[in-house]
């Protein structure tokens, strides 16, 4: 009667852990289960590896999950705090990339990703909105106005969808102290210290902007 269990492997289980905090992210308004959900797309990768369980089923369903926690999710959640009709075309604009940028990536084989990867786009989009949040007291007491702070949200938010449907090539596994690194921005995110790990996500946005590795 559920066949379906035959072809579900563990690390599928993983990668519905993430399309669950991405759920969660959009009920509770919290760009911390963004962050999780991050933890969990790489965990499943490893899990399939490891446990000889890397299938189409898991690629496909791996592309599903990531479009809603790394696409609708920070999309939503740029709408919900920022809204305005900026923000509105912005977060559309933001989605239809990544759903692009998945897409693209499922018919691709390459060494490195091609357009900057829809988890960090969710990631620097999440970061960016947490900033001007937390700091919007401190903006607006220096005489900018709450419309011009939706306007340059709304601007990065198309910024990062445009640079994930580019040319533009990232690498796929940064080297062992970079990723321990983010490692630790991580679990200080999860206690709302996100400004490292908004250095870190800057950081890897540049750093495939001025690599200049563009794909002909």
């Amino acid at each position: 009667m559920f066949k379906i269990r035959k072809i579900i492997t563990i690390s599928d289980y993983v990668t519905a852990i993430n399309i669950i905090l991405g759920l969660c992210a959009i009920i509770f308004h919290d760009f911390r289960f963004i962050y999780a959900s991050i933890v969990f797309d790489a965990l499943d990768g490893f899990v399939a590896r490891k446990t000889n369980t890397v299938s189409d089923f898991g690629a496909e369903l791996d592309s599903i999950c990531d479009v809603v926690s790394f696409g609708v999710a920070p999309a939503y959640l740029l709408y919900y705090y920022f809204n305005s009709p900026y923000a509105l075309v912005a977060s559309l604009i933001f989605l239809v990339c990544g759903a692009f940028r998945l897409a693209r990536f499922g018919v691709l084989d390459v060494k490195y990703f091609i357009g900057l990867p829809i988890p960090a786009g969710a990631l620097i989009l999440a970061i960016i909105c947490e900033f001007f949040i937390n700091y919007n007291n401190y903006i607006v007491n220096y005489g900018i106005s709450e419309n011009i702070i939706n306007i340059v949200v709304s601007i990065l938010g198309v910024i990062f969808g445009v640079l994930m449907i580019s040319d533009i090539s990232y690498p796929k596994y940064p080297n062992k102290i970079m990723m321990g690194i983010f490692g630790v921005s991580l679990i200080l995110s999860m206690f709302g210290i996100f400004e490292p790990l908004g250095i870190c996500a800057v950081c890897y946005v540049i750093y495939g902007l001025f690599k200049n590795e563009n794909v002909q």
